[in-house]
């Protein structure tokens, strides 16, 4: 492994060399197993552009609107022009509520109740990405979820972001968005790469956690949380 490389992985996720150790529970970025899960894991293609483009919500509601701008950015989609930083484009947290995106919903809206999954899939679908919406429910299950999740977190024009239960994985609060950056068949873990940065850093957490986590229900759709797979 390349110098660079190595000092890249230290930088973002704050990782230790050591024996890996894999827990029952979420493993830190900055656990000392988690180097070696990173290093092994095969399905990671988008990672270094997502950490790139990465956006920490603003709004305790906007996780769902700091992952859409996150992937967008990270698949180098079109954004709209934005003052702060003309002539360049970029989305950010308020130039992605286009005419379109406010016919789903508006950020007063998103203030005070967030995005489920079918409206986060609609706000991102509206740039023009493929998005596929998948409830955690019948017919999906844990072993059909994580072969088609690692797919494309192997694939570099994809991207995953799930919905979840918080407290199935052992956090407060209640439910919330982010994107997955990378899987590692050895452990059996996926990367999860919190947009609430300021609270949490990115966890490998275990396949059959993360599926349990978004096999809950959300109260604001009256379905089943889930994820979004998004292909440029």
């Amino acid at each position: 492994m390349s110098i660079c490389f190595r000092i890249g992985v230290v930088l973002l996720l704050g990782c230790l060399i050591a024996t890996p150790v894999y827990a029952t529970e979420v493993v830190p970025a900055d656990d000392a197993a988690a180097e070696q899960i990173f290093d092994q894991a095969k399905a990671k293609a988008g990672f270094w552009k997502l950490m790139q483009h990465f956006q920490s919500q603003t709004d305790q509601t906007y996780c769902g609107v700091a992952s859409a701008v996150t992937v967008l950015n990270s698949l180098d989609i079109a954004a709209p022009a934005s003052p702060a930083i003309y002539p360049y484009r970029r989305f950010d947290e308020s130039n992605i509520f286009t005419d379109s995106v406010l016919a789903i919903k508006a950020p007063k809206a998103v203030h005070l109740g967030g995005l489920t999954l079918d409206e986060l899939a609609k706000v991102i679908g509206s740039f023009g990405v493929q998005v596929t919406t998948h409830h955690a429910d019948a017919p999906l299950t844990l072993e059909t979820f994580r072969p088609m999740v690692a797919a494309a977190l192997a694939d570099p024009e994809a991207r995953v972001i799930v919905n979840f239960q918080r407290k199935l994985l052992g956090e407060t609060g209640e439910g919330h968005h982010s994107p997955l950056g990378a899987y590692d068949a050895v452990s059996d873990r996926f990367l999860l790469l919190d947009v609430a940065r300021y609270r949490l850093p990115p966890v490998w957490v275990s396949a059959a956690d993360m599926w349990a986590a978004m096999n809950t229900d959300d109260p604001d759709s009256g379905a089943k949380r889930g994820f979004l797979i998004i292909h440029k």
